[in-house]
């Protein structure tokens, strides 16, 4: 047994390792520019003296995941293939607890499981990039397993890493805490307020941290999580009534999106034949999805800009798990294969779910972004040849700024902000949310396009005006 748990382990760890160096010249993406790359070079070019980061790039997290990048980076070089080999750890932390996870439905199920686990658009998008959702989302699978196989130490140590990656992480550790709380229906135990105790003991060191760094962060700041000047203030903005409402129906579409509706349609379906089964299994499952779906859908509720896929990982892994224990046992031994392979196949096709030039949608959450790093190489390469600077260039997030901050290549120059009033060159690509569809619409009337990549429904373009910009 000890030997084979080795070679699984050794098996996981290849893998993870492959996958990383699979990608391992894709550059910084979306978020990851801020909380990777930006955050990490900070602490790279000042040291470690301070554990607060400037108000530009301080979005109210421990910023623990750019301590670590910053520690590696000093060790063996700053580059992008080190920060890609920095997550082989923690995507194979992601890939060993599904596994553990998906052997509790038995040895014939359980590489299906796996595949329905990894199937999902969202997970697989995050074990690409240099991401802290990487780490938030192997803490959490870890301590669903811990508290599944009543492994207090291991809790406490998934739980200090949800506290030390991101404000959502706590949010995530909090949750953990109340399905606990809920699970001591099933035991011997009362819920008294000894049981309430032993339960929190694997919560205090990381929610201890957690509280410290906060009220150290406010007592030197006057803030906590965001300010009013800060880059990111509109996606904390609370919005009224509608916006609720809005906000909600949008919650409802990340439910289904990417191939997800695939997931929930079987899902239903065993659900139903199994006769609306409502044993303890089913019913913690089912705690846990409605308890998370309160911790992580409030926010997104209140605040437009904190509703994107990713932010719903857990949810979405939580979902996923009480798919596979339906599937397992609720429908027919033969046909158990053909559902799973409905969700499998149903989640890998939402890889392919391009929406119209003029809807926003969650690039970081699918892999058809892949594309986007090629399209992008090749601009570049074209701005070069034309000797076009590439700071004469307008364009959105994720790309306006230093290039060192996408590659760490040491670049200062980069694209500048968008001014379509004063600029000659606009880069734009379909994976930008935030070119308005007055903006759009200019360009295809005003401009002419002199670069064009088009795949896998990914568009990268320079655009040039047609007559030249005002002078400024």
């Amino acid at each position: 047994m000890n030997k084979k748990r080795h070679y699984v382990r050794l098996g996981v760890g290849l893998t993870a390792l492959g996958i990383c160096l699979l990608v391992r010249a894709n550059p910084f993406f979306w978020d990851t520019v801020q909380l990777g790359a930006m955050q990490g070079d900070w602490f790279f070019q000042q040291g470690f003296s301070t554990f607060l980061l400037p108000d530009r790039i301080d979005s109210g997290h421990i910023p623990a995941f750019g301590w670590y990048l910053a520690g590696l980076w000093k060790v063996f070089g700053q580059s992008l293939l080190v920060s890609h080999l920095a997550m082989v750890p923690w995507v194979a932390l992601v890939l060993g607890q599904i596994l553990r996870l998906s052997s509790r439905v038995g040895k014939q199920y359980a590489s299906l499981s796996v595949l329905l686990f990894l199937a999902d658009p969202v997970l697989c998008s995050q074990l690409t990039m240099i991401s802290p959702d990487v780490v938030l989302a192997g803490a959490f699978l870890l301590a669903v397993n811990s508290i599944l196989n009543h492994q207090k130490g291991w809790l406490a140590i998934s739980i200090l890493l949800l506290g030390l990656v991101s404000l959502r992480g706590m949010l995530v550790g909090v949750g953990l805490f109340l399905w606990q709380v809920y699970r001591l229906r099933i035991t011997p135990a009362s819920i008294s307020a000894k049981a309430l105790v032993t339960t929190l003991l694997p919560y205090l060191g990381g929610g201890l941290v957690a509280l410290a760094y906060l009220a150290f962060h406010f007592e030197q700041k006057g803030w906590v999580i965001v300010h009013e000047d800060s880059p990111w203030a509109s996606s904390f903005a609370v919005g009224g009534i509608a916006t609720g409402v809005k906000q909600l129906a949008i919650l409802g579409w990340r439910m289904l999106d990417y191939g997800r509706v695939f997931l929930l349609l079987i899902l239903l379906l065993a659900w139903r034949r199994s006769g609306w089964r409502w044993d303890n299994q089913v019913r913690d499952n089912v705690a846990l999805i409605v308890i998370l779906g309160i911790v992580l859908g409030i926010p997104g509720i209140l605040s437009p800009g904190l509703a994107q896929h990713r932010y719903l990982l857990p949810l979405f892994l939580s979902i996923t798990w009480l798919a596979t224990v339906l599937l397992r046992s609720a429908v027919p031994k033969s046909w158990r294969a053909a559902f799973f392979t409905i969700g499998i196949i149903g989640l890998l096709n939402g890889n392919c779910w391009i929406y119209p030039n003029n809807v926003a949608q969650g690039w970081d959450a699918t892999l058809a972004h892949q594309f986007y790093f090629e399209g992008r190489k090749n601009c570049k390469n074209f701005l070069s040849e034309e000797n076009i600077n590439t700071n004469e260039v307008g364009t959105v997030f994720p790309e306006v700024g230093p290039l060192h901050y996408r590659e760490l290549n040491g670049i200062a120059a980069g694209f500048a902000p968008l001014d379509l009033a004063h600029q000659r060159y606009v880069y734009y690509s379909n994976v930008m949310n935030d070119f308005s569809d007055g903006q759009l619409a200019a360009l295809a009337h005003d401009w002419r396009i002199i670069f064009d990549y088009q795949k896998g429904g990914v568009i990268v373009r320079v655009y040039e005006q047609t007559t030249r910009p005002l002078e400024q």
